[in-house]
């Protein structure tokens, strides 16, 4: 496995939670299920972390991610 700088793996960590959290809000007949309101409450919470990095408005996370992905 090749080793990547710090930066290229916080831009893939945030493409592989924002593509998660898209195809979890995509599904439409499911069940209200624990699990998947876990999965989009912990991912929502990795991208509102990885915010506080200082070029995460420079690198696509310039928005409010809970307006984006509400959870409730």
């Amino acid at each position: 496995m090749q080793k990547l700088k710090g930066e290229e793996v916080l831009l893939s960590l945030i493409d592989v939670l924002i593509s998660s959290l898209d195809e979890l809000y995509s599904l439409k007949d499911y069940k209200r299920n624990h699990f998947i309101e876990g999965e989009k409450t912990a991912y929502v919470e990795c991208l509102e972390m990885i915010q506080r990095w200082e070029f995460a408005e420079e690198r696509g996370l310039n928005y409010n991610i809970e307006t984006r992905y509400p959870l409730s």
